[in-house]
């Protein structure tokens, strides 16, 4: 089976469905990772939005947006590359961060030849107040739809009725995932990725919102 994960940022596969990625390359499937964004104002941001984390921004500080955006795709490669992927298996449509709803048909365009041949498609949910997550939504769905991709679609980062839920157990990969996440040294940099960190480390399940083609634009969340 080919699984493609579509992650607005580099680390949203971790937090999102990382341990169902763990159990997905252990069961032998062929995992890919769609990284949409490149994380080029993670620094910036924090300090406007007084988000980051003392002592642990001092090797950034003084960078612009081109370095920490190739700093962070390179964390990217080595966490697909811990989670266990081939590197022909990573995808990175190097899209400014906070720019993904400007990059529509530009990210549709590039994720329709990798996507093409997928059982199962991964992405975030309708997150409206989120930009990059909203337009990955949108860019998966439409890439999707435009090659009629009978797949199914997971949707994490969303309630999704009762009967469209499933859950997967990650307990056995919950602590691989918390050491695979140090990779990212620049997202653990804003409090609240480093505070979600610790929370790896107890989580059980990841749930997903499990829909067809058809059901597009037929829920809240799809």
């Amino acid at each position: 089976m080919k699984i493609v994960v579509f992650a607005p940022h580099p680390d949203d596969e971790i937090y999102g469905c990382g341990g169902s990625i763990l159990k997905w390359i252990e069961e032998k499937q062929e995992v890919h990772i769609i990284y949409v964004t490149d994380n080029r104002v993670l620094i910036s941001w924090g300090l406007k939005a007084n988000e980051l984390v003392v002592g642990e921004i001092d090797e950034y500080k003084d960078l612009n947006e081109n370095q920490i955006a190739d700093i962070a795709l390179k964390e990217a490669e080595d966490a697909a590359s811990a989670l266990g992927l081939l590197p022909d298996n990573v995808h990175l449509l190097k899209i400014h961060d906070q720019d993904a709803m400007n990059n529509i048909d530009l990210a549709v365009s590039l994720s329709k030849e990798i996507i093409k041949d997928a059982n199962r498609i991964v992405l975030p949910g309708d997150i409206k107040s989120h930009p990059d997550h909203k337009a990955t939504h949108i860019i998966a769905k439409t890439a999707g739809k435009e090659l009629e991709l009978d797949a199914e679609y997971y949707v994490y980062y969303s309630v999704s009725p009762k009967e469209k839920q499933i859950k997967i157990n990650i307990a056995k990969y919950r602590e691989k995932l918390y050491e695979i996440m140090k990779i990212y040294k620049t997202q653990l940099c804003i409090k609240g990725t480093r505070a979600g960190w610790e929370t790896l480390r107890r989580k059980r399940t990841e749930r997903f919102g499990v829909y067809k083609l058809e059901d597009m634009e037929k829920y809240d969340n799809f």
